[in-house]
């Protein structure tokens, strides 16, 4: 029982370890190259702007797809790079052969005049699934504290684990020290034993 319950702990360490890590590379990976960075064909963004409300909010969480850009259709939303180098939601409004034009449902005007048509050069991903602006709305003007804050609890979770290991380490000294010792006493009554048997038999 303590060997499943040990081993379920291992595996949920490794995983939360693991998503952990994945969690701060793509965040660190996204503000350096100021786009979406993909693992297995999917990235995750935070919505910081309200140009998409109601159907994106301030503060969701967004999960994008590597889809490729000949699959796009009118009413997929998507990210783009714009002309200033930053990362946009917005949905596809219109098809042209030079490219789609979109809009954020929230603004009044098209992204046309300002972005052009996006081009295959310019689309990023197509955003899958949107939600979580309860927790995210917190983390919109703090994205790198909490990215610090993840960081120091990994090497916290790593440090009390290397501290279970050089207890476990230990105590398995201390056991083979203990062991060691019962058996040399057992020897040592052992050859007490044989010593009075060789004194009795002298007397005899």
């Amino acid at each position: 029982m303590k060997t499943t319950i040990k081993l379920v702990q291992t595996i949920l360490f490794i995983l939360i370890i693991f998503l952990t890590l994945t969690f701060v590379t793509m965040s660190l990976m996204s503000q350096i190259t100021r786009r979406p960075f993909m693992v297995l064909g999917y990235s995750y963004g935070l919505v910081q702007t309200a140009s998409m409300e109601p159907d994106i909010r301030v503060g969701d969480f967004v999960i994008m797809s590597e889809v490729p850009y000949d699959d796009l259709n009118v009413g997929d939303v998507i990210a783009f790079k714009s002309v200033a180098e930053i990362v946009v939601i917005h949905e596809i409004i219109s098809e042209h052969p030079d490219g789609f034009i979109t809009k954020g449902i929230n603004n009044n005007d098209t992204d046309f005049m300002l972005e052009g048509y996006i081009t295959e050069s310019q689309y990023l991903a197509k955003v899958t699934w949107a939600g979580g602006s309860f927790v995210g709305i917190y983390l919109v003007d703090q994205r790198l504290l909490v990215i610090g804050i993840v960081v120091l609890l990994i090497a916290v979770i790593f440090i009390i684990q290397i501290m279970s290991i050089i207890y476990q380490l230990l105590d398995r000294q201390h056991a083979k020290y203990e062991k060691d010792l019962s058996e040399y006493k057992k020897e040592i009554a052992a050859y007490k034993d044989t010593l009075k048997e060789q004194r009795k038999k002298r007397k005899d």
